[in-house]
């Protein structure tokens, strides 16, 4: 029986390094956090997408706009910055010393986005970590109860690429009927990409309490990744909301991200 609380586990040439940790928690909302890095800084940010115009090879869908055109920047100290994403759609950066939440009258405070709500799921991915550099990250020598293990022997790495996208999609509960089981026990869901090619994700569900349901499918694959010339780091990005057109009719959205380290001057 799951507690609802994963560590997701990377192995490299025989070493596992601990990448994130993924829980759901008493209301049905999910948490993703990578506290296994031994950056502490962090840049946020909350970004517009614009799925017309934009090379379609970040989190949902969309490249991210220039950190000089962003919505909103903050910065924190605090190396165990959490997405969360409520049933109701909202979708936060908390931590230690991170404003977060919404006033009484309903806007959102700090870095944060209003989207799609939990019980319904969605149709593509529900958030991101990028890593680069996993031999920085801690490494696990005992197994973690329970984990989600990725093999890197197990993946067609792209020549070229430096760093790996651990991308989450969100399922309600009535996809159950379609998760396989392994007869070693692991848990899987088939999805059709975009490009039509079938995916195989790796399941992650709430404990048997959860009101909603709903539970995660993981994906994973080489990237080129770029953290302003850092050897090693992360950033976890969220789903986009506020959807909306502009006068040409292109479709926009606005996310939210985090980077470790970060970028710039302390």
């Amino acid at each position: 029986m799951s507690n609802g609380k994963y560590t997701i586990i990377f192995r490299k040439n025989g070493t596992r390094y601990k990448i994130c940790k993924i829980w759901f928690g008493a209301d049905g909302s999910y948490y993703v956090t990578v506290p296994y890095h031994s950056a502490k800084k962090a840049m946020l940010f909350k970004h517009t997408v614009n799925y017309k115009t934009s090379v379609p090879h970040k989190i949902d869908g969309g490249e991210l706009i220039p950190f000089s055109e962003a919505l909103d920047i903050a910065s924190s100290d605090d190396k165990r910055i959490k997405l969360s994403h409520h049933p109701d759609g909202f979708i936060q950066f908390s931590g230690f010393g991170v404003v977060s939440g919404k006033s009484p009258d309903g806007t959102i405070k700090g870095i944060g986005v209003q989207s799609w709500p939990l019980l319904g799921g969605c149709r593509g991915p529900a958030f991101g970590v990028t890593f680069l550099g996993v031999e920085q990250f801690e490494q696990e020598n005992k197994q973690q109860n329970p984990e989600c293990l990725f093999d890197q022997e197990e993946l067609t790495v792209i020549p070229g690429t430096n760093g790996f996208v651990l991308e989450g999609h969100y399922f309600p509960v009535m996809w159950r009927r379609f998760i396989q089981t392994a007869p070693d026990g692991r848990k899987t869901i088939s999805i059709v990409h975009p490009t039509g090619n079938i995916l195989r994700l790796k399941v992650l569900l709430p404990p048997n309490e959860c009101p909603i349901g709903g539970f995660m499918g993981l994906d994973l694959w080489s990237e080129l990744v770029n953290f302003n010339g850092a050897v090693s780091g992360y950033s976890i990005s969220s789903s986009t909301g506020n959807m909306r057109r502009n006068d040409k009719g292109e479709l926009l959205g606005d996310g939210i991200s985090c980077i470790y380290p970060r970028i710039g001057n302390d």
